[in-house]
């Protein structure tokens, strides 16, 4: 049993929680970094990395397709046991690499589960750590439905480390996991099932470029379930039954795949006064819960989406917060992307909220697929739709759904932060054939 003084503490060793214990260990604060699993996160380790990873299996895999006799004489097929190798030739290092990284920077570490014994200390085992500053970093985890039968549930974890693909799947949930896993198992073979308790799936995407990824995929074979409710899951020697008012339907796995919910529960956080609900840490336009308290990414309720390019991004204002730049966080237009087949990905003003301001938005929609850079590659679909203001003619939302989606929305993010209007790229010369020489006719 230990006490121990620090000026900071960061509870969680993701991406936020490392870069913030990193930037203050940098800054000469003495830093202390709690997790209760492994070092790394919630990305690198069952996160973003290794689901791209198999998505680039899958995106090998559709190529090869779409070129078969234009060039390309066989459809490339997925080894599940080697493509679970390669990714965990990018997983299995992290723990003890972050770990050593930690040490070497001289950031103390204590691997455990970090209670709240006030507002400035923090139990972890049989020791006690105290600190001025207290950064709340614990990510979100899997939701599991609450129905009869829910143990046999598998989660988004689960899928990424599974060392056989089952033949028959079902994801329950309508949200960017669920249709890229879809798409990914459907590729490695397994006959696919998507459940969803509404009609309108990807609720935060474009409608209907959502209605077109359905649609693809439903012609490559993956079934949709729409506006029902799983009521019961049970296990049989054939496999596992799913029961719901409008559905019957077996299958040999099953994954929930309908939110994530934040690790706020061994945190005591009422004993430092921090008040929550059921989407997280309630804080406030400079992420203090308390003050001195802060909590950044998926597990704090911002209006940041939960990705790890915005965690990041509260990461670092968070530390400036500590280091004395006292003020309100603001975020930049954010990018969110479906790494499915075709991809689906989308910046800014929707369409939706441009049409409730005709006078003041223009919206354009483009049919791309007979532009050239998606012929070659032989592209069935390729949509956009870019919402510019009337008058400066100015980047204020875009969408897009083909396979170079989350390239074109990286542009689109470039040309927002800098006030570019696509005239403007008249007058730049951009490599050809590519999909940066297509911005220009984006107009």
């Amino acid at each position: 049993m230990m006490d121990y003084r620090f000026d900071a503490i960061v509870i969680g060793s993701g991406v936020s929680g490392t870069s913030a214990a990193y930037a203050l260990n940098e800054a000469g604060k003495k830093v202390a970094i709690i997790e209760e699993r492994e070092w790394g996160g919630t990305c690198v380790l069952r996160g973003c990395d290794p689901k791209k990873v198999l998505a680039g299996a899958m995106e090998a895999h559709n190529f090869s397709e779409r070129l078969r006799g234009k060039g390309i004489k066989q459809v490339a097929e997925i080894d599940w046991k080697d493509l679970q190798d390669f990714k965990r030739s990018f997983v299995e290092p992290v723990p003890e690499s972050r770990l050593e990284g930690f040490q070497e920077a001289k950031i103390e570490t204590f691997k455990g589960s970090a209670a709240f014994l006030d507002a400035h200390t923090v139990q972890v085992g049989a020791d006690t750590l105290a600190a001025e500053d207290i950064i709340i970093a614990t990510g979100a985890r899997p939701s599991i439905p609450d129905i009869e039968g829910n143990e046999i549930f598998l989660t988004s974890d689960d899928f990424l480390d599974l060392e056989t693909l089952p033949k028959r799947i079902a994801f329950v949930g309508g949200g960017y996991i669920a249709f890229e896993f879809a798409a990914i198992a459907h590729a490695a073979g397994s006959e696919v099932h998507l459940i969803h308790h509404n009609s309108r799936p990807l609720k935060g995407f474009d409608e209907d470029h959502v209605a077109m990824l359905v649609s693809s995929l439903k012609s490559d074979g993956v079934h949709f379930h729409f506006d029902t409710d799983v009521e019961r899951l049970t296990r049989k020697e054939s496999g596992i039954l799913l029961s719901a008012e409008n559905l019957t339907l077996e299958v040999d796995a099953v994954f929930a795949t309908a939110g994530r919910k934040p690790n706020i529960e061994r945190l005591n956080l009422e004993k430092a006064g921090i008040k929550t609900n059921r989407h997280g840490i309630i804080v406030n336009q400079s992420l203090e819960a308390i003050p001195h308290v802060l909590a950044v990414g998926d597990v704090a309720i911002t209006p940041g989406l939960p990705l790890t390019p915005v965690d990041s991004f509260e990461a670092d204002f968070a530390v400036s917060y500590i280091l004395g730049k006292k003020q309100e966080i603001h975020y930049p237009a954010i990018p969110s992307v479906v790494f499915s087949s075709p991809k689906l990905a989308e910046i800014g003003l929707t369409e939706r909220e441009a049409m409730q301001e005709k006078d003041r938005y223009h919206v354009n929609e483009i049919d791309m697929k007979n532009w050239y850079t998606y012929r070659r590659t032989n592209e069935y679909l390729s949509h956009a739709k870019i919402i510019t203001e009337k008058g400066t003619e100015k980047i204020v939302g875009a969408s897009f759904i083909n396979e170079e989606a989350d390239v074109m929305i990286n542009y689109v993010v470039l040309l927002m932060k800098a006030g570019l209007t696509l005239a403007d790229l008249d007058s730049v010369i951009f490599a050809y054939p590519s999909q940066a020489s297509d911005l220009p006719s984006l107009r």
